[in-house]
């Protein structure tokens, strides 16, 4: 990697934490520089404003998200197995960033301008997610290894269950005193819950 791709990879992840932490108001550009390392004018030489920066962390968030859906639900493997792996890795993918889910409902769902700049590069890994559960669900369904279902239930299904489990934590882990090893426990059968749950749907 080249050293100035090497900054602005640094100043993305600075820019990441910083705004999963804080959103986009509270954010200070200052703040992500001093947390990258770097002047507040090399920061602004390679984004320009905070805006850009926010929409290519955003851009990453989802790329990373789609690569790991697609990988697994295109698969050469049977329909379930695939939606297995897809939830898990749906899951895994946000257990990994917990802060996300607050975070596009913070900045996304509540500024539809925002929403709006980001929807070029969110609407085509919907797209490929939807195709891909489609051509999926028609040759299972064909073959009467599953039930027939509209794919974008089964999307609603997945994304629904899966982030309303951290979406959630903030008050139920607050009442109920759900901390460490014992939540990470939860989270570990909440995955198994989930998964059994949309297959039941699925099995024939």
């Amino acid at each position: 990697m080249k050293e100035e791709q090497k900054t602005e990879q640094v100043i993305l992840d600075a820019a990441e934490i910083e705004f999963l932490d804080k959103g986009f108001g509270l954010t200070k550009t200052t703040e992500i520089a001093a947390r990258a390392g770097v002047n507040h004018a090399l920061l602004h030489y390679y984004f320009r404003t905070k805006e850009n920066l926010f929409e290519k962390v955003f851009e990453k968030k989802v790329h990373e998200l789609s690569d790991s859906l697609l990988t697994i639900i295109g698969k050469d493997c049977p329909f379930l197995d695939r939606v297995k792996g897809g939830i898990e890795a749906h899951f895994d993918f946000i257990a990994s960033n917990p802060k996300l889910p607050h975070f596009i409902f913070n900045e996304l769902i509540q500024n539809p301008r925002r929403l709006d700049k980001c929807k070029p590069f969110i609407a085509p890994v919907i797209a490929a997610v939807y195709k891909t559960m489609q051509d999926g669900i028609t040759k299972a369904v064909s073959e009467g290894k599953i039930r027939d279902i509209d794919p974008m239930h089964l999307m609603y299904d997945i994304v629904s269950m899966n982030v309303v489990v951290f979406m959630m934590q903030p008050v139920i882990g607050e009442v109920i005193e759900l901390e460490g090893k014992e939540y990470g426990e939860f989270l570990k059968q909440r995955k198994v819950e989930n998964v059994e749950t949309i297959l039941s749907r699925l099995r024939v």
